[in-house]
């Protein structure tokens, strides 16, 4: 069956032949190139070639999870067993994951720099802290990654290098990258949305966009003096009109029925299963970031007839992620057969920050923690079974940091193992920003207290 790609310019030649009109725009303000530098020496692994972020936006209960402390706030159906050496879990949350901790490295002692929820979210997704002055211009992790990743794609990879879910109008924009650099939401619960064209519906499309582009010539002065968002709207029409001509985007949107019940239909369920579907069709897709949010239990945290609570959560999260790894792992990878797509594919929990440990508060709640926080990460090299870190018997404050700092990791730690097990430099600048800052990929000037620029290699095998 013809596509539309058959018909008309390939991806990268549209780009590259139409780059003055589109980049004009950006060009004129030295947003486009990036002028990118090392300025350090960095040793990144490059295990992995795909990412997939699970955002548990609202904060984990480290202290009732995967950092487990008996304590006032503790509960009686828990059911809390040792399933590894020294590892102990509540069951009752993660039935599922409990059986899989030898495939899942645990950072039990990151310490956040925030300790509200937007500006915790931004932290997790921007990979440092919210700074009012320069907001505009910092992209998220995944576009970093998009940019950096994009001498990669090949000629048949029409998917977004970066795309997110269920993040809605908090969707970062790319700042002072190329808009084509920008994160592509997908809404999980929204349905399949999406078909490829073919037949009368190709020919009509490709009309339409020829019209467009005759129209485009014959207006492109007044076009150009429009600026970045003009060339933001452009860019995104020829990605949608790639992907539409594209049969596997369809297949990637689609989920069966047997899959969403292993997954569950929930937010964090159609999201990991979204993830899986694009890291299965390598068709471009590289950085998956799912969003699951509701984790924000100041009151009746463990009530079972409150709407929302941290044993839906966590069972939620422990059908996704244990269904997520599964398929992974029993996947072969189409480019080398002695690997699964889980070996290629970095899977990282993140969260803002912890919870208040000891008793609940008097809501049934825990409320917002900065001290010690947990992290979890799987697949593209990580050493399963680790856990970096020790806490107090209260899980207070970190005993040993659990790795070769004094300091305890913070997300900037994260981010830059993620840009390690994907290839990229952490320690690279951009220097050609907007506001003549120096954009660092991982930026040791936290907001309360310097970070430590480095990957936590006590993670990776």
């Amino acid at each position: 069956m013809r596509t539309v790609r058959d018909l008309t310019l390939t991806r990268r030649d549209t780009l590259r032949l139409g780059a003055g009109s589109l980049l004009g725009g950006l060009v004129g303000e030295g947003l486009w190139p990036a002028r990118v530098r090392a300025a350090g020496r960095a040793n990144p692994r490059g295990t992995a070639r795909f990412a997939i972020i699970v955002e548990a936006a609202g904060a984990i209960s480290h202290v009732d999870t995967f950092d487990f402390k008996e304590d006032a706030g503790t509960q009686a159906d828990f059911d809390v067993r040792e399933v590894r050496n020294g590892l102990y879990i509540p069951y009752r949350l993660f039935p599922k994951l409990s059986g899989m901790m030898d495939r899942v490295a645990i950072v039990r002692t990151f310490k956040s720099h925030e300790v509200v929820h937007f500006r915790g979210e931004y932290y997790t997704r921007a990979g440092r802290p919210l700074n009012p002055a320069q907001t505009a211009e910092i992209p998220p992790v995944g576009t970093v990654v998009a940019a950096e990743l994009d001498s990669q794609r090949r000629e048949s990879d029409t998917f977004p290098s970066f795309v997110t879910c269920n993040l809605g109008k908090l969707a970062l924009p790319s700042g002072f990258y190329h808009p084509r650099f920008s994160g592509l939401d997908i809404n999980a619960g929204g349905g399949v949305g999406s078909v490829a064209a073919s037949g009368e519906a190709l020919a009509l499309l490709e009309e339409r966009f020829r019209l467009l582009g005759d129209l485009e010539n014959a207006v492109r002065r007044e076009m150009g003096r429009r600026g970045p968002q003009m060339s933001a709207f452009r860019s995104f029409q020829e990605e949608a009109y790639h992907v539409l001509g594209d049969s596997r985007w369809p297949k990637a949107l689609a989920m069966q029925d047997s899959d969403k019940k292993r997954y569950g239909e929930n937010n964090v369920g159609l999201g990991c299963l979204l993830a899986r579907n694009l890291v299965a069709a390598d068709a471009g897709a590289r950085y998956i970031h799912v969003k699951h949010g509701g984790w924000d239990h100041h009151k009746r945290i463990y009530d079972h007839d409150a709407r929302s609570n941290h044993y839906k959560h966590c069972n939620d999260l422990d059908r996704a992620l244990s269904s997520l790894l599964i398929d992974l792992e029993s996947t072969p990878s189409p480019r080398d057969a002695s690997k699964t797509l889980l070996d290629e594919t970095i899977v990282v929990v993140p969260t803002e920050f912890g919870r208040v440990p000891g008793a609940l508060n008097l809501v049934g709640g825990r409320h917002h923690y900065n001290e010690v926080y947990i992290g979890l990460f799987a697949g593209g090299g990580v050493k399963g079974g680790t856990i970096v870190g020790r806490t107090d018997a209260v899980g207070e404050h970190a005993l040993e940091t659990g790795w070769k700092y004094r300091m305890q990791p913070k997300t900037e730690n994260m981010v830059a193992s993620v840009y390690s097990a994907l290839g990229i430099d952490w320690l690279k600048e951009v220097t050609n920003t907007p506001s003549k800052r120096v954009y660092r990929f991982v930026d040791p000037l936290g907001a309360t207290e310097p970070c430590i620029a480095d990957e936590i290699e006590e993670l990776f095998v």
